[in-house]
């Protein structure tokens, strides 16, 4: 009697959906699905949703098992395009990750193992590096409040600011407030107890709100420092830099109002409003500049 042969265990990384948004990021874009497969045999499942880009970006990605292309025929921005792929999948993890980002499978990994550790744990992600080496501004943060806020834009280095990169990096994994929302590993789980990304950001801080959300359910968010990402940062947004630094500062503008800190009189909200309106008219024109 011939015997059969025990089944294979199943690879973590076929529990997790690879979810890029995609907008005009160049070769990027092929770099980033090539390093999430590596040379593993059981790479994640990875879902492109483009934003109607006219780069050719869609065009240099090879034909490769388990990548799926949805095409939207407008820009829809970061949070409805990571709404619309992750409601169509159905695997435990999503790995919501920029296209211009580098992560291997064995790093990937060692985030599946945190979630799996730590079952309260809806969201993680590692440390992110540019492509020097020099570890990226918010890739260690806290959620942002109004004082944290005068204490990013007056440049003080202390302990009271949102970026944490100039502190020494935690020795262990960690329970944080905040990682970056360049590469995040979710439970989908948890995504959908908070109802997914909120649509109407117009762009940037969508990915701290939905941290705040996470937490306001009851759910933690972890950093696992030995973890690498590599993230070149702004591929997509350089031809229209203004265009990023205005819906920057309307995407603060909404985050204070969505996670106010009690009490928050209305003048003190117009001071806010009338001081966010005011940067974003201060520094244009040094994004124009740098943008030449």
């Amino acid at each position: 009697m011939k015997m059969s042969s025990p089944a294979r265990p199943e690879s973590p990384l076929a529990r997790v959906t690879a979810v890029v948004v995609n907008y005009n990021s160049g070769r990027w874009l092929e770099r980033c699905v090539l390093a999430l497969r590596g040379d593993d045999k059981a790479p994640p499942a990875v879902e492109v949703l483009d934003n109607n880009s006219d780069d050719g970006s869609l065009e240099e990605l090879p034909d490769l098992p388990g990548v799926r292309i949805r095409r939207s025929p407008r820009n829809l921005g970061f949070g409805r395009g990571v709404n619309l792929a992750a409601r169509a999948v159905e695997t435990e993890y999503l790995l919501i990750i920029n296209p211009d980002c580098l992560l291997v499978p064995d790093a990937l990994l060692r985030l599946v193992e945190e979630l799996d550790a730590h079952p309260d744990a809806g969201l993680v992600s590692g440390r992110i590096f540019d492509m020097s080496g020099n570890e990226q501004r918010g890739s260690r943060r806290r959620l942002p409040t109004r004082r944290r806020v005068l204490d990013e834009v007056l440049r003080f280095r202390g302990r009271n600011g949102i970026d944490l990169t100039h502190l020494p990096a935690p020795q262990t994994a960690e329970e944080v407030e905040a990682v970056s929302g360049a590469c995040m590993l979710l439970r989908r789980q948890a995504l959908l107890d908070v109802g997914g990304f909120d649509k109407h950001y117009p762009l940037h801080f969508e990915d701290l709100d939905l941290m705040a959300r996470l937490h306001q359910a009851g759910w933690t968010i972890r950093l696992r420092s030995d973890v690498a990402v590599s993230h070149a940062g702004g591929v997509s947004s350089r031809s229209r830099p203004v265009r990023v630094l205005w819906k920057k500062h309307l995407g603060l503008w909404r985050y204070l109002n969505r996670h106010p800190e009690l009490p928050w009189p209305w003048w003190n909200r117009t001071l806010w409003w009338l001081g966010i309106y005011a940067h974003a008219v201060a520094i244009t024109p040094l994004t124009l500049w740098r943008g030449r």
